[in-house]
């Protein structure tokens, strides 16, 4: 694999992705365009590309370019917790779109569990990590990973990725904000039982069902949503203190939105308890409340704008959200401002309006570049 020359057929190909993250594409297969062009530029042995929920990071679909990574539950473990090197949501929260392990580690890569215990032992060395943000959120994430016996990531090669990840952030949101109505009737409530390695034990009809509308041609294997959602419960069992909800909302082909949610069971006393851990997962269609944070983020709205603004759907006056968040209340009117503007009402009853209800009437102008936004629950 040559050593990638960044000069202007490097910034052809970043115009190319540009403009393609302007089309009207859907985000699975613009991930997948997006992940064979860089690779072009930036050369990788093996990719894990993923979509996410904006909220919990945790992603809705995977597109693997070369050997699949696969990852255990002990080998999550550090992520999920949110105590490994260059964690998704540490990178999130620090507004960071690219980052390389070598870098992060000063060259010693074994201070990142899963290079020691994933990457060496399938031959891999470096990580190039990309967060792909738009409107203070992120929308999908990426793994780039390297061979022992190539270079390691230069910091040409990360600033490069960074601002490739910027205009797919911007394209899957716009991707996401065409989510149609559904076109035929969602499916009810179903429940799947995971053992403690990941493995399906045992199934509802109902979420047979939602996993072949997922993805028809997955199976045997269950789709990253459901996997990374069982270990996520499996995560904040242990530590107590869950970094993140085990829990994520993903579009579904055919319009309408899936939420996906785990909880961790606990045999009961007279079965002997503290047995071998199971997850239920759950699939149902989101409501209009379980996607109020997705709708929040597709709006553009900071983190603290997001926080207020489920306040005022909820009904909070002004004082009252002063108080619960530590602001001034013209702190707070200053926020609300801020938030009709990106929304585009001028009252609190608009917005509890557009927020509260499943959005099938007129579009609606969105700063950013996005245009309109058709959203539908």
């Amino acid at each position: 694999m040559a050593k990638p020359a960044l000069g202007i057929r490097a910034s052809a190909v970043r115009e190319g992705i540009a403009d393609l993250c302007e089309q009207r594409i859907t985000p699975e297969d613009l991930v997948a365009e997006v992940a064979e062009r860089v690779r072009r530029v930036v050369p990788y042995d093996a990719g894990s590309w993923m979509t996410t929920d904006p909220e919990t990071l945790l992603p809705t679909r995977l597109h693997a370019v070369g050997p699949k990574v696969c990852l255990r539950a002990d080998d999550l473990h550090d992520e999920l917790a949110g105590t490994g090197v260059n964690g998704f949501l540490d990178l999130d929260r620090s507004g960071r779109c690219a980052v390389s392990l070598a870098a992060s580690t000063g060259g010693d890569l074994d201070r990142a569990t899963r290079h020691r215990s994933v990457h060496e032992p399938l031959g891999l060395r470096d990580e190039l990590r990309l967060l792909a943000r738009d409107g203070s959120a992120t929308w999908g994430i990426g793994c780039l990973r390297r061979a022992d016996d190539e270079p390691d990531f230069t910091a040409a090669e990360v600033r490069y990725v960074a601002s490739i990840a910027r205009h797919l952030g911007h394209g899957l949101r716009s991707g996401l904000a065409r989510t149609a109505a559904p076109r035929t009737p969602l499916a009810g409530s179903g429940t799947l039982i995971l053992d403690a390695a990941g493995h399906l034990e045992a199934s509802t009809a109902e979420a047979d069902r939602w996993l072949r509308r997922i993805s028809p041609a997955e199976p045997p294997e269950l789709p990253v949503s459901v996997t990374m959602v069982a270990v996520q419960a499996q995560a904040n069992a242990v530590a107590g203190g869950p970094p993140r909800p085990a829990r994520l909302r993903m579009s579904l082909p055919g319009g309408g939105w899936l939420l996906v949610q785990g909880e961790v069971l606990v045999s009961a006393p007279a079965h002997g308890g503290g047995g071998t851990s199971r997850t239920a997962v759950v699939l149902e269609p989101a409501s209009r409340a379980d996607l109020l944070p997705v709708m929040l983020a597709l709006y553009g709205l900071t983190a603290r704008e997001r926080q207020l603004a489920e306040l005022l759907v909820a009904g909070h006056g002004t004082d009252r959200i002063a108080r619960r968040l530590g602001i001034s209340q013209h702190t707070v009117r200053d926020h609300t401002k801020a938030i009709f503007a990106k929304v585009n009402v001028a009252t609190r009853a608009e917005l509890t309006a557009v927020l509260g209800a499943e959005v099938t009437g007129p579009p609606v102008d969105v700063p950013g570049g996005l245009g309109d936004l058709g959203l539908a629950g």
